[in-house]
């Protein structure tokens, strides 16, 4: 592999850093069998790093089971990340107010290597929404979210990127690839994408490419999703997906 070739790759810490990634949201403790199983590195390996990462504040371990769970070390570096994103500060008030407006969750995210990261979430008052908050992750390939930060994308970049989620889906890549290139060619049409149904059954939601806002920083994508009982595909297009399209005016302001 190139990591292994490149002899600037620190492996001891990418390797601590896979174990913290191992980590999803809302789940409890994780054992160091579970932290081995999800890495792939061997338990005597996950052992000593979970070890470290402990005594550096990073991960806590409980003392009944001797599971672990993040440290509060990291609420530091995940605050500083987030306050790095000047568009998260500019639209979290916008969203709440647009998440309230149409009885949706709305979502800012950027991009991970092939994943889409949640950087701000704001639900609706409804009883059910979509259960996804800061920090979620979800894929590029099959969301609204994803497929709106695409399409967006100048087409040398859109170039750089399909390598990279060929590797990710291996077979199920040549179906995926098609879904991914009509849904940027409908966005072009459009002004938005889709998924309805696609990455979660009951889930509907529409999603719209932003810009970077200030030179340095990355664009990002919007999303505005609703559980398929109270939202069809109608309303998602006719109701939903222009208001979305406001609301990304208010953001990001063009000139016209």
């Amino acid at each position: 592999m190139q990591q292994q070739e490149d002899r600037q790759f620190v492996t001891a810490l990418a390797r601590g850093l896979e174990v913290l990634a191992a980590f999803r949201p809302g789940e409890g403790a994780l054992s160091n069998q579970e932290l081995a199983r999800r890495t792939g590195l061997p338990k005597s390996t996950v052992s000593r790093l979970s070890y470290t990462l402990t005594r550096l504040g990073y991960l806590q371990q409980e003392g009944e089971n001797g599971q672990y769970r993040l440290g509060l070390a990291l609420l530091a570096l995940g605050a500083a990340a987030l306050a790095g994103y000047d568009a998260r500060a500019a639209a979290a008030p916008l969203m709440r107010e647009f998440a309230l407006a149409n009885n949706v969750s709305v979502s800012l995210a950027l991009r991970d290597g092939s994943d889409m990261v949640y950087l701000e979430t704001c639900r609706s008052q409804a009883r059910v929404s979509v259960q996804l908050s800061t920090g979620s992750r979800v894929p590029l390939a099959t969301t609204a979210i994803g497929r709106a930060y695409f399409a967006g994308l100048p087409q040398a970049e859109r170039d750089a990127l399909l390598p990279l989620l060929a590797e990710r889906y291996g077979g199920d890549w040549p179906a995926l690839r098609d879904r991914l290139l009509r849904a940027s060619a409908d966005y072009g049409v459009h002004g938005y994408t889709a998924s309805f149904g696609e990455y979660e059954p009951d889930v509907m939601a529409v999603g719209i490419h932003l810009p970077a806002l200030l030179p340095g920083q990355p664009a990002m994508a919007l999303n505005a999703s609703g559980p398929a009982f109270a939202f069809d595909e109608a309303a998602m297009r006719e109701r939903v997906a222009p208001a979305l399209k406001a609301l990304r005016q208010r953001i990001a302001p063009t000139p016209g």
